[in-house]
């Protein structure tokens, strides 16, 4: 199993299985910018195992990447809602500061059904 996995459209989920190598961090850049190029509206499901961490390196790709691409971020991505195993996680990955960097409405949610419904919700709405 691959530490990131990518499946579905226009609603994907990414599934961050066990700590990333930073060839796979690349390789998810990739993976989304093709999801950019559609240029379609998606919404995004984030699931992360524990310790699903990205390098300093990759975090500082990563970055980057979301800087570059936040006009094409922020007129098809509908929104991310992470699934998450606490309401305290949930307040840790979806911050106030995450939800204001990013040009797209985010969620953490308890379980997959409802991270599932919201991003279909998003994912229909004619505006953002």
């Amino acid at each position: 199993m691959n530490s990131i996995q990518m499946v579905g459209w226009p609603i994907v989920t990414v599934s961050f299985n066990r700590p990333a190598c930073d060839d796979d961090a690349r390789q998810w850049l990739v993976d989304l910018s093709g999801l950019l190029a559609r240029e379609q509206p998606f919404s995004l499901i984030i699931q992360a195992k524990p310790n699903s961490e990205f390098s300093p390196e990759a975090r500082r790709e990563l970055g980057l990447w979301f800087k570059e691409n936040r006009i094409k971020l922020g007129a098809f991505c509908r929104g991310i809602a992470r699934v998450v195993l606490s309401e305290q996680e949930g307040d840790r990955v979806v911050s106030d500061n995450m939800k204001k960097a990013m040009p797209f409405p985010m969620v953490s949610c308890l379980d997959f059904d409802q991270a599932r419904d919201w991003a279909i919700e998003r994912c229909h709405q004619t505006t953002v």
